[in-house]
């Protein structure tokens, strides 16, 4: 930080004159620079700087103390006047009529009147913005040691985290990667928009059947993001579609690898925003913008403290950084500029009052939402026990403490099964499960994955240009032996004519009691109109969409109707 002299060379001479005096300095007909220059000459001297400690109140001393423990003897404006008290801003001539040195109203009015605290603007986690700070020469002259504060920072206290044994645990899992491995599989194979709003809606509305890990829409959106952020799919002529050779080389990594770059890339990216997806909070987008990076650079950062292997309370972690690091993500303490409303209530949530509605409860959503999702952090909620976390073997990789695991994966073969049916365990190479759910109908989502090999699943193969020579290949070597005959003839008739030999459809059946009573219907011009082909002398094809149509006519004429649904 910025030097005692140069911190006064920026004071007028009223100010310069207000903290003279209490340094009992006289600075009487000196030019401005003379002044600041014999003023920070006392000011520096170690007895002269030793007599003003002394007749510094306890709590003044506590909060320039505050100051001198921390890096570069500065903390943002906002957390220190939160603190220890407002310091009002007027000219010359307003603080000549007001005095506000013989009044002061807080601790921080009276350090900065005594000239022992400043203000200024420097480079801080969230870009440029205010500071409060002790000029660095005269931290040095202050003897801070004689005092009980240590000027080291302290540990944050950690509480008595060690035994605890929620009874209610939600492990976490790696089921993000075999979402995203069936979010590239749908945008391959299906025409989806890029635009995000439509992207989300029709892959929410599509897949929500077909995701291991559940439909949570902030859940969804973070597979989007990351698929987008890691450059596994990007917009290709208005539609959001796999970029090939980056999409088959995640494919086709381990899954601890596939888990870490799913990690490494929620840590960096801008297109996820944890705070838009936070339950309970409502942002509005009018303009302002937050950071995301910075609330994950917070909580990873906070983490080097918790129990490597056991559970610890959320809460107590969240309370750590509203002590520690408040303004995280609030660039220069702005409390006022975010529109947010809570979701409940519908009221604007601002101000340092709402710190736990909103940036804490961020927080709570970044462990509980992502990095659980991500496979880092395992979690419970013992109702009136509160929240708890814990991490993984992921988790802790992640935040350094041990080296990322990356054991050998075991692969399973996939199952063709003579019926055209095709079964894709967990463990079978994401990139083989994305090959079959490209040239098949997805039948059940579960362990294992099921499809069906279909006329419509090979048509969808034919516009990808994938014939069935290839499909024929692709199955051997991924079932590991020959295909059943039924198969190899299916994909052989396939290759053929390239279309369904027989069909299955719904139909509505019309049934009478007896021939007379169907010949009667038959015979009935505007009753004959809703029927198709006959099946038979009692039964008859109904016209699609004509049901309701012809139930109405039936009664209208006497005859009694029973509809089996």
């Amino acid at each position: 930080m910025r030097t005692l002299l140069q911190t006064l060379l920026d004071y007028d001479g009223g100010l310069l004159a207000i903290i003279a005096n209490r340094w009992d300095v006289d600075l009487a007909h000196l030019e401005p620079r003379d002044a600041a220059e014999s003023l920070a000459v006392v000011m520096l001297d170690p007895k002269r700087a030793a007599g003003e400690w002394a007749r510094l109140a306890d709590n003044e001393r506590g909060a320039l103390q505050t100051l001198l423990g921390s890096a570069d003897h500065k903390m943002a404006e906002a957390q220190f006047l939160r603190l220890f008290g407002e310091i009002r801003q007027m000219g010359p001539g307003r603080r000549d009529r007001e005095k506000p040195h013989l009044n002061p109203v807080g601790v921080a009015e009276v350090l900065y009147f005594r000239g022992l605290i400043a203000t200024g603007v420097a480079q801080g986690k969230t870009g440029m913005q205010p500071f409060v700070y002790v000029p660095s020469d005269l931290a040095a002259a202050l003897p801070a040691h004689e005092t009980g504060f240590d000027l080291e920072a302290e540990p944050l206290p950690v509480g008595d985290w060690e035994g605890i044994e929620p009874s209610h645990t939600i492990p976490a899992t790696t089921t993000l990667v075999d979402d995203l491995t069936t979010l590239l599989a749908y945008v391959q194979i299906t025409e989806v928009p890029s635009d995000v709003h439509a992207l989300h809606q029709q892959v929410t509305a599509a897949l929500a059947d077909h995701w291991l890990g559940g439909a949570d829409p902030a859940r969804v959106a973070l597979l989007i993001s990351l698929a987008g952020s890691m450059g596994l799919a990007t917009s290709e002529d208005g539609l959001f579609k796999p970029v090939p050779a980056r999409a088959r080389h995640w494919l086709e990594q381990s899954r601890p690898r596939q888990v870490r770059a799913l990690a490494e890339a929620w840590r960096s990216t801008t297109l996820f925003n944890d705070l838009w997806h936070t339950p309970g909070l409502l942002p509005e987008d009018t303009g302002w913008r937050n950071d995301p990076l910075l609330a994950r650079q917070t909580v990873l950062t906070f983490l080097e403290m918790v129990p490597l292997e056991d559970w610890w309370p959320v809460g107590e972690l969240v309370a750590m950084v509203k002590i520690e690091e408040p303004d995280f993500q609030r660039p220069g303490g702005d409390y006022e500029s975010w529109y947010i409303r809570d979701a409940a209530s519908g009221q604007y949530v601002r101000g340092f009052e709402h710190w736990d509605q909103v940036d804490g409860a961020v927080l709570h959503f970044i462990l509980a939402g992502p990095m659980h999702w991500l496979g880092l952090v395992d979690v419970s909620n013992d109702g009136d026990g509160g929240a708890f976390c814990r991490l993984t073997v992921y988790g802790r990789a992640f935040c350094g403490h041990v080296d990322w695991p990356d054991p050998p994966e075991e692969t399973e073969p996939l199952t063709v099964q003579s019926d055209g049916i095709i079964l894709a365990p967990r463990t079978v190479s994401r990139y083989e499960r994305f090959q079959v759910a490209r040239i098949t109908e997805w039948v059940v989502t579960d362990a294992p994955y099921t499809y069906s090999l279909t006329a419509n699943g090979l048509q969808r193969a034919a516009q990808q240009g994938i014939e069935a020579d290839a499909i024929r290949a692709f199955l051997r070597r991924s079932g590991g032996h020959a295909l059943a005959d039924s198969i190899d003839h299916l994909l052989d008739r396939w290759a053929q004519g390239g279309q369904a030999e027989a069909w299955l459809t719904h139909a509505v059946v019309l049934r009478t009691e007896s021939p007379e009573t169907m010949r009667t219907i038959q015979d009935t011009p505007d009753l004959r109109r809703y029927l198709g082909a006959a099946l038979g002398p009692t039964a008859v094809l109904v016209r699609a969409g004509q049901e309701a149509d012809l139930f109405s006519a039936l009664q209208h004429h006497g005859i009694l109707v029973d509809w089996d649904d």
